[in-house]
Parts: C-alpha cells; sequence; structure tokens
C-alpha cells in the first residue's frame, strides 16, 4: 500500500492553523486568573501599574482577608521606590501605616516573590494573597509557585482589573496589544532561565 504524505499533511496543517488561530483569539483570556480572596496571613501587591493593583489589595486588607500588605517594589527615579508611593497610596484607601510592609529592592517579579517570600518567612507567615494586574497573573503565579515550592506558605491570587487591557478583544487597543505580547515573551524567557 502506498504511503500518501499529502493525506497527513492537509489535515496536520489544518488543525495546526486551527489552535494557532484559537490561541490568537484567546491570548488575552489566557493571561487572566482571578481566584476567590481567602482569609490569609498578608497581601503582596506588586509594583508596576497605575495604582488599581494597591486599590485591590486595600480593599482585601479592608474587608479582613489579610492583616497586613507587603507592597512590593524597587527604584522608581532617583531614590523614591515604588514601595513608598504604593504605601502612601494605601494610607490614602485606609490602610493604617503600621499595617504596611515595604519591600523596596525588587526589579522584576521574580524579585518581587523571592524578597517577599523572605519577609514572610522571617515573620512566620503561613499564607498570602498575591495581587497584581489581570494581564501579569498568570506569570506572576507560575513564578511564585516555583519561589514558594515547599515553603509550606499557602498562596491565593486575585488580580486587579487594568482599564487599558480588554482580554476578551486584546487587539482593541495599543496598551492591551503590548501588555498582551510583552507578557507572553516575558514569560517564555522565564520559561528559558531569564528572571524578569
Amino acid at each position: 500500500m502506498k504511503f500518501n504524505r499529502h493525506k497527513i499533511f492537509i489535515p496536520a496543517a489544518a488543525l495546526l492553523i486551527s489552535a494557532l488561530f484559537l490561541f490568537v483569539v484567546f491570548a488575552g483570556k489566557l493571561l487572566v486568573l482571578d481566584q476567590k480572596p481567602v482569609k490569609s496571613d498578608v497581601v503582596i501587591v506588586l509594583g508596576g501599574d497605575s495604582g488599581e493593583r494597591v486599590e485591590r489589595a486595600a480593599a482585601l486588607y479592608k474587608a479582613g482577608y489579610a492583616p497586613y500588605m507587603i507592597v512590593s517594589g524597587g527604584e522608581l527615579y532617583h531614590s523614591i521606590t515604588q514601595a513608598e508611593v504604593m504605601a502612601e497610596h494605601a494610607e490614602e484607601l485606609g490602610v493604617p501605616r503600621e499595617a504596611l510592609i515595604p519591600e523596596a529592592r525588587s526589579e522584576s517579579t521574580y524579585d518581587n516573590a523571592a524578597f517577599s517570600k523572605e519577609i514572610i518567612l522571617q515573620r512566620g507567615f503561613k499564607s498570602a494573597i498575591v495581587v497584581t494586574s489581570n494581564y501579569h497573573m498568570q506569570r506572576s503565579r507560575f513564578i511564585f509557585q516555583r519561589v514558594f515550592k515547599n515553603s509550606g506558605v499557602n498562596l491565593t491570587y486575585c488580580s486587579a482589573r487594568e482599564p487599558r487591557f480588554d482580554p476578551d478583544r486584546w487587539w482593541s487597543n495599543n496598551k492591551s496589544i503590548m501588555f498582551t505580547i510583552t507578557e507572553y515573551i516575558k514569560f517564555a524567557g522565564y520559561v528559558l532561565g531569564k528572571n524578569i
């Protein structure tokens, strides 16, 4: 019986094109993760946005989900850190200064996880809610799960809505396109061993 390569190639190519099309359509949605919050020892809020992350973290704090907030973000400009700016914003939203724990060394999502883990273990915390932007959450979860592996710390992931990102139509504006493409590039970089 003669082997016909075309009979295999055409369906395989059609399947590959269909899979690629579906990935492109759902690329924005695949980045998003927002779990139901649970009572925890601390909320970790990652720097890098226009304030929506701190607003979500402050809302979780005020709703009684955790008694402390780690504000995680390194140098912003000259000697000003993201952690300082985030702490001020959180105070404006009603979070008392004594509940805020600054982490001002981070320069990447990996740093956010590693330096927050140091604080958590030093303080004997056993659970945390991680807050970041919706488009940034799957990569953050991937990194935090690796960094916190075998630590005994339970993590929950609650996202803040980024108003310029549309997960259903990520191609609808320039910012949404940038967020989506950048996330996949950085995710690939992390998988290849780059701590970004």
